[in-house]
């Protein structure tokens, strides 16, 4: 089902919810599948020649409420590729039908043709958009503000509609002399637009006129919104503001105070930063439209004397208005850390919704689109890893709280590349994040964590320090493909929905029960990206195994799909409100319902996706720091303890990845390392170049730990450096068989076998 936009055109937006809840199926001619009745012809739709789409939007309810879906997809069609099709006129002629919002939200919810239904609906958000924007409705209305009562009664309620678009132009009126018989009615109305005036507001207070501003801070206090606040007292902490100004700021604060029956203590940064605080987490008091597909930030052009606004994708507008509250917070306190902080983490969260590679510095890397930001802007990490490693770590502590992988990412980058082990590892409580980090729900930024810390070589023990190794050592295994959980009591439907996951190229392990589904999970799989449960699970039942799933901190975020059994829906619908990260789909559902199920979920969790190249990557990366470490010969971190993960690897496909492992493990002094080394060097089957590289880590172990091999594998040693055909392998067999020194001197047998008389 598409994702869509949900308007009532003139209706209060606390209706919503009850329109919704009134609209059967009824009204389509539905069946409880969502098909169309019977009397749907199934013939090819013919939409009569000069239709208006006046008429064809007609059409397209009339015969969706008759339940003749392909008939009312015609006409939708035909509507939406119209030549003459007007957004706005479109609004008025849905007007005239009360319920044709409702029909179309009907269809979205519950029929066949709900990607027609949703384009209609956002094609009318459209007009509503361009209606409330329009200069000229805008302009004819506060004109009316001077009329008689009734006319300034609905100018201000059609103001109150344009909301922030009317605000420059009743500025602008403001200071244009020649409209001063207005400039009384647009001070009493100002209070009346409400909330959505507050952000245009706030910046025109910076207007030239002293008059102007005392009006603007009367509306501002007459509004009532705290988010006006620090904005107000920052004008008290100006040296420049003078007495008058000061006493109409005071009783603007005094009637917010008021209005929400408490103080709002902290000087102006502070209140910047709590302010920055809500953008930042998106709180509704402060979020932009999330309906919407951009959201306006404003301005103040001070040579114009003029609010100007800039567009921005809705999915940043939090970030970016948050980044301009920290902003202003150290404008007015230079040292204001908190601001710094959550500045740099709100750029990094900002430029990964636009769809950048927040680990990269690349300055030529394209994303979508901020007009907010200058081209040649530099890119979020230039800014993290020049604050240094302080504030990163403050970022990632905040990136943890709110399992935001981007943001964790990006800090942990910056950490890589400027810090020091002084600086990332030690008992003060702000460097304790990325050690935290080794434990985050997100595979990726578990092993940055210990790929940073790793190769920090760390001298002095720390809490935490014995997690690295195990998570650089599961990151050798890796292969790149989402691997997935299943478990379903009912072995039948489990098989079944195990295959249809399999074939969509993930990784699966399936059981009858939780607790080996898990288990078995945590010694198999590295990248558990999903689970899926089926509500009738009793040992433990469902409930309690997300409670003991979701305790667990690698699975705090993971994406959950519940199998909903027969009579169990409003369970499932209750499991999956109380958890955004959990999705409800029929356990019959076939493997195209799974998958659409899994991947909305696995979008929500928003993290971090690995593929094939990615996870080649990381565990080149993990094996060079794994011998690092062991050359470092640092006691903080024990690589013998992935020993059994470094011989898994040289079973690799990728021969870079098993000659690095090779290295490794010469290392190490265990018998079975090096036996593990001399099983490849011994192999045929393996390439020359791989021969000769690990016959060479062969020799490095032989002289670090002496001769650990078994019998027969030095025979086979001597045998290949005796009489290989492969010249190449056969010389550096030899130099694998000279380091083990066994004390028969088949060097001599060597020799005489190229005796000739």
């Amino acid at each position: 089902m598409p994702s869509t936009l949900l308007v009532i055109h003139r209706q209060p937006a606390g209706l919503l919810p009850t329109i919704v809840a009134a609209v059967s199926l009824a009204v389509l001619g539905t069946t409880a599948s969502g098909q169309a009745s019977p009397d749907d012809s199934g013939s090819k739709v013919k939409i009569p020649a000069g239709a208006t789409a006046e008429s064809l939007f007609k059409d397209f309810v009339h015969y969706a409420r008759m339940g003749r879906f392909q008939l009312a997809n015609g006409y939708a069609q035909s509507l939406l590729a119209h030549p003459e099709l007007d957004p706005v006129r479109l609004v008025a002629i849905s007007d005239a039908d009360p319920d044709s919002i409702k029909t179309l939200l009907t269809l979205i919810r519950q029929s066949t043709i709900a990607d027609s239904a949703s384009a209609v609906l956002k094609l009318l958000q459209q007009g509503e958009q361009l209606e409330r924007q329009s200069t000229a409705r805008i302009l004819t209305n506060i004109e009316l503000l001077g009329g008689d009562p009734q006319q300034e009664f609905f100018a201000i309620k059609y103001l109150t509609e344009s909301g922030e678009y009317a605000i420059p132009h009743m500025v602008d009126t403001l200071l244009d002399s020649s409209k001063a018989r207005l400039w009384p009615r647009i001070t009493t109305a100002f209070p009346r637009i409400g909330k959505g005036a507050l952000n245009p507001l706030v910046m025109a207070l910076r207007v030239d006129s002293t008059d102007l501003r005392l009006n603007l801070i009367n509306a501002l206090g007459e509004i009532g919104y705290p988010q006006a606040l620090p904005y107000l007292r920052s004008m008290l902490a100006s040296e420049s503001t003078t007495e008058q100004t000061r006493k109409a700021v005071v009783a603007a604060i005094e009637r917010i105070e008021v209005k929400f029956g408490r103080t709002f203590p902290g000087s102006a940064d502070e209140l910047f930063v709590t302010l920055a605080n809500q953008y930042y987490d998106e709180d509704d008091a402060v979020g932009a439209d999330p309906r919407l597909e951009e959201a306006n930030v404003w301005f103040w052009d001070r040579d114009d004397q003029h609010l100007r606004r800039v567009e921005v994708p809705t999915r940043i507008f939090g970030q970016v208005m948050a980044m301009r509250c920290c902003e202003e917070a150290m404008r007015l306190k230079n040292d204001q850390g908190e601001a710094l902080a959550l500045w740099l983490a709100a750029n990094v969260r900002r430029e990964g919704r636009l769809g950048l590679d927040v680990e990269s510095g690349d300055p030529d890397q394209t994303g979508d689109s901020d007009a907010t930001r200058p081209d040649d802007y530099p890119r979020a990490l230039y800014f993290t890893q020049s604050a240094g490693p302080r504030y990163a770590h403050q970022m990632l502590a905040r990136a943890l709280r709110d399992q935001d992988s981007t943001v964790a990412l990006g800090a942990i980058e910056a950490l890589r590349i400027t810090a020091g082990e002084t600086s990332l590892i030690g008992t003060e409580d702000f460097k304790q994040p990325l050690v935290h980090a080794l434990q985050f729900s997100d595979t990726l930024v578990r092993i940055r964590a210990a790929l940073a810390l790793g190769s920090a070589l760390p001298k002095s023990q720390f809490a935490g320090a014995h997690q690295i190794v195990p998570v650089l050592s599961a990151t050798l295994s890796l292969s790149g493909r989402e691997q997935v959980v299943v478990v379903d009591p009912d072995e039948t439907n489990l098989n079944r929905v195990v295959s249809a996951i399999r074939a969509s190229g993930r990784e699966v392990i399936g059981d009858v029960s939780f607790f080996k589904a898990m288990e078995r999970s945590r010694t198999t799989f590295q990248n558990v990206v999903g689970v899926f449960l089926a509500t009738d699970l009793n040992d433990p039942p469902i409930a309690d195994a997300l409670r003991r799933l979701r305790t667990e901190s690698v699975f705090g975020k993971t994406a959950v799909v519940v199998l909903t059994k027969s009579e169990q829906s409003v369970f499932a619908e209750n499991l999956a409100k109380n958890d955004p990260y959990i999705e409800a789909v029929a356990a019959s559902a076939g493997a195209e319902r799974l998958g659409e199920a899994f991947d909305r979920v696995r979008a929500r969790t928003g993290q971090a996706q690995l593929d094939v190249a990615l996870a080649q990557t990381l565990a080149i990366q993990a094996a060079e720091t794994l011998g690092r470490i062991a050359i470092d010969g640092s006691t903080v971190c024990d690589v013998a303890e992935a020993e059994p993960g470094l011989i898994a690897a040289l079973a690799s496909s990728d021969e870079a990845l098993q000659t690095l492992v090779a290295r490794v493990l010469a290392l190490l002094s265990a018998p079975t390392a090096q036996r593990a080394i001399a099983f490849v060097a011994l192999s045929d089957s393996n390439t020359e170049s791989l021969r000769v590289s690990v016959f060479g880590s062969l020799a490095e172990s032989a002289k670090r730990n002496g001769n650990l091999l078994e019998d027969d594998q030095v025979a086979a040693l001597v045998d290949i450096a005796r009489e290989d055909a492969d010249l190449v392998i056969r010389t550096a067999a030899s130099q694998a068989l000279g380091a083990i020194n066994i004390e028969s001197n088949k060097a001599s047998d060597i020799i005489r076998s190229f005796y000739r008389g």
